[in-house]
């Protein structure tokens, strides 16, 4: 945790954010806007079309941070729907124009920050743990996921975005006089693809974040307020049937997003509809506030990470058994090479995650089953990590098993310089752990490690043969002799 005063800037699709936070007494000094930041028709992050609102504001912010005698101070970005590339150019213009360097923060960081602050704005605004479904309503897309005693359990992306929507309606106003209703059905056919997981039809609490607030709603600031549902249903109708001029005078909104109250709360609708709420909760806890909890990863993120990798593991019917033993295997190998590999903690959450869902790609075809693997976590990210660093699981994935990061091999030679050599010593350590339990029979019920020499002596207390396992230490434990300069030794103590 840094200490002093730290200034946290956040560019986000519709408005640039400062924030100057006292974290000795946890205490906001102060918070400049932006303004509004007008949003594409093609990518809501509109970004480059912006650049130059974006450089005056952030000469701004660095005025006021001089003000304040802030010297700690971070520039991040909200990816939202922009590529990689571009997200490069917009680096490289910043840095030009500001001397700022800017972290870019995806989707599913951005969520997971959400959600941990809602999760603590729970405990600190109602005294109770989060128990219940919670909706962010983005501009792009949204987010809903399930929370049981405080703990993350899933989540699930929602293809319904508060700017999209509005975006649909100006095109359907110019066929139809009812767009809303247009609107209605598709976001139910939306939501249509939740309803073998969520149709228990019980009654289900629902927290939401990003709806437009009232004006006389003050004291909702950065809390969660119990939202009588008759209320809600008044002001939905009658925001059916008012202009934009009006709903612009009584929610707090500027010009720009006024367009997008109407579509918050027909999602919201379709939503309780979707989940039979009985009990709805609003927050406007923002991206701001999870910005937060993403830099300083808290045990929320870290933990809502691991829950994540094993309900991927749970989908694609991955082992659970041999699961857990590679993990404690690979970890307790993490921890006795650390002098050696010199990584931190945060490679060993990798590390982790990449033992839970090394073999989720047998549920496509156990042959080739590690670049499947691969390809499922390409295509299916874990919420809390950056794209980086779902890479880094995705890559020790494919290479846990047969296949080796040869300088030949293209997936190897396309990654990022700076995580190759990462990305090899992870995959070592899985190999080997992994090769321990070749059978997924777990005959292994103790390991001790030792280091003598240049050896490293693994030994365990079986209670079978391990003709199965020895071939397979002696085939994967090549690649982590070449990493490591050790040579890897199976002693095998107490065999019945």
């Amino acid at each position: 945790m840094e200490k002093g005063l730290v200034g946290y800037m956040y560019l986000q699709p519709d408005r640039l954010t400062l924030r100057i936070i006292d974290t000795d007494k946890d205490q906001l000094i102060t918070e400049a806007d932006s303004g509004s930041l007008q949003v594409g028709k093609q990518r809501i992050g509109n970004y480059p079309e912006n650049i130059d609102t974006i450089e005056s504001n952030l000469l701004g912010f660095k005025r006021i941070m001089k003000d304040y005698d802030v010297h700690n101070y971070r520039l991040y970005g909200s990816l939202i729907d922009m590529n990689a590339m571009t997200g490069k150019y917009i680096a490289s213009q910043i840095k030009v124009r500001t001397g700022l360097d800017i972290k870019w923060i995806n989707k599913n960081q951005r969520l997971a920050g959400i959600l941990s602050a809602i999760n603590n704005g729970v405990q600190k605004s109602l005294k109770k743990s989060l128990t219940g479904y919670v909706l962010c309503l983005g501009l792009s897309i949204s987010d809903l996921a399930y929370f049981k005693d405080g703990n993350y359990v899933t989540s699930w992306e929602i293809d319904l975005g508060k700017a999209r929507l509005s975006q649909l309606a100006d095109n359907l106003r110019q066929t139809t006089v009812t767009p809303s209703e247009i609107i209605t059905d598709y976001i139910s056919s939306k939501l249509e693809y939740l309803v073998p997981e969520l149709g228990h039809g019980k009654a289900s609490t629902l927290y939401v974040q990003g709806l437009a607030r009232v004006n006389d709603d003050q004291h909702t600031r950065n809390q969660v307020v119990a939202y009588d549902q008759n209320d809600f249903m008044n002001r939905y109708h009658h925001l059916l049937d008012s202009s934009l001029q009006e709903q612009e005078a009584e929610y707090d909104v500027d010009e720009q997003s006024v367009q997008w109250v109407l579509p918050g709360y027909l999602i919201l609708r379709q939503t309780m509809r979707l989940l039979n709420t009985n009990q709805l909760y609003l927050t406007d806890i923002n991206e701001i506030n999870g910005l937060e909890q993403i830099v300083n990863e808290n045990d929320q993120i870290i933990s809502m990470i691991k829950t994540e990798a094993d309900n991927l593991a749970v989908r694609y019917g991955a082992d659970s058994d041999h699961k857990q033993f590679v993990t404690k295997v690979a970890l307790q190998l993490y921890d006795a090479l650390k002098p050696i590999h010199r990584l931190d903690d945060h490679y060993r959450l990798l590390l982790e995650v990449a033992c839970k869902v090394d073999d989720i790609g047998n549920f496509i075809n156990p042959q080739g089953h590690y670049r499947h693997s691969a390809y499922i976590l390409e295509a299916r990210p874990l919420i809390g990590l950056s794209d980086r660093e779902n890479e880094v699981v995705a890559e020790v994935s494919r290479y846990h098993s047969a296949e080796t990061p040869e300088v030949d091999q293209p997936h190897y030679m396309q990654l990022d310089s700076a995580i190759q050599l990462q990305v090899v010593q992870l995959a070592a350590i899985l190999r080997v752990a992994d090769s321990l339990d070749d059978s997924r029979l777990q005959k292994i019920i103790h390991v001790r490690l030792k280091l003598v020499g240049n050896n490293l002596q693994i030994r365990v207390i079986t209670t079978d043969d391990l003709v199965l396992e020895g071939w397979a230490f002696q085939k994967k434990n090549r690649l982590f002799t070449e990493v490591y300069g050790l040579h890897p030794q199976l002693i095998v103590e107490g065999e019945k």
